[in-house]
């Protein structure tokens, strides 16, 4: 009997073993070079030795305002570490963030996404970066791109300053009444683009009593093959990870790396993003008006 559980322990160790070689060797810090050591670093202006340029990394949208979102996603790998690091200019460190979708111990399996707020105490005008590191098997190897971390540039533009024309439009497109028990504190709009495909981003922002926040972008594509493309392109994780029925619509939910809760559909040519100062739900007055102006198409992709 002894000798028939010890087999059963050597072989449940192994299996633990095997399954631990599965996965790829963690990365270095972003920064530090393997098996060199040092302090994480700022950029010198060239690719530094312990980077290479994105594969599969898809950052929307490259060029930003203050207070917008970075949207990154990661595909086509087999594992994809689950903390990404994006450079604060201001103080001249890298930040972590989290990367969601199948998590496996300290990987995420196939696809990741995040996101990434963009505020003046972090960012410079201008030029900045992020990294993420991702793994496929070769053969008995893992190929993480030569150990080395995908790094991304990205544009923060400032603050939104003037009008557009398009601001003309902002009442068409946004709900201006008040949503109970919500005010509207502000509206505006701007050009925007996911990856290529470009689009006019239509804002409003609600405040409660209480002082909890809810910003709705309303993005207003010029065809409907935009749209299918840009859920194809840049969406997608979001969508199989976190769809949701509310009111008979699809509704992709999700945690945002800034801790706020998420949620997003597509209507026509619009999609409507609803962001929601708060981890611990999205905000249904908010999203139940808009559902009634943008009734929900977003299918499973």
């Amino acid at each position: 009997m002894r000798r028939s559980l010890l087999l059963v322990i050597v072989a449940f160790s192994m299996l633990l073993v095997a399954c631990e070689e599965q996965l790829p060797p963690s990365p270095p810090p972003p920064g530090q070079v393997a098996g060199v050591g040092g302090a994480i670093a700022g950029l010198a202006g060239a690719m530094p030795s312990w980077a290479v340029g994105p594969k599969n990394v898809a950052v929307t949208p490259l060029e930003a305002y203050y207070n917008d979102g970075l949207v990154v996603s990661v595909a086509n790998y087999d594992y994809i570490y689950s903390s990404g690091y994006v450079f604060n200019s201001k103080s001249r460190v890298w930040e972590r963030f989290d990367l969601q979708g199948e998590r496996v111990k300290d990987w995420i399996s196939g696809e990741a996404v995040g996101s990434i707020a963009l505020d003046s105490d972090r960012f410079k005008e201008g030029d900045n970066y992020l990294v993420v590191y991702a793994c496929s098997k070769s053969g008995s190897r893992w190929d993480c791109n030569q150990n080395k971390w995908m790094l991304v540039k990205f544009k923060v533009l400032g603050s939104v300053t003037g009008e557009i024309p398009e601001l003309a439009n902002v009442d068409k497109f946004v709900i201006t009444n008040p949503i109970r028990p919500f005010t509207v504190i502000g509206s505006t709009a701007e050009k925007d683009n996911f990856l290529d495909v470009n689009v006019i981003r239509y804002d409003a922002r609600y405040r409660e009593p209480n002082g909890l926040t809810v910003l709705v972008h309303v993005f207003d594509f010029l065809s409907r093959a935009d749209v299918d493309k840009t859920l194809k392109d840049v969406l997608s994780p979001y969508v199989r990870n976190g769809l949701q029925k509310h009111m008979g619509n699809n509704v992709a939910v999700f945690l945002a790396d800034n801790d706020h809760r998420t949620a997003f559909w597509t209507s026509g040519t619009q999609l409507v993003y609803v962001d929601t100062f708060d981890s611990k739900a999205a905000n249904k007055e908010i999203i139940e008006a808009y559902l009634q102006k943008y009734p929900s198409d977003l299918t499973r992709q």
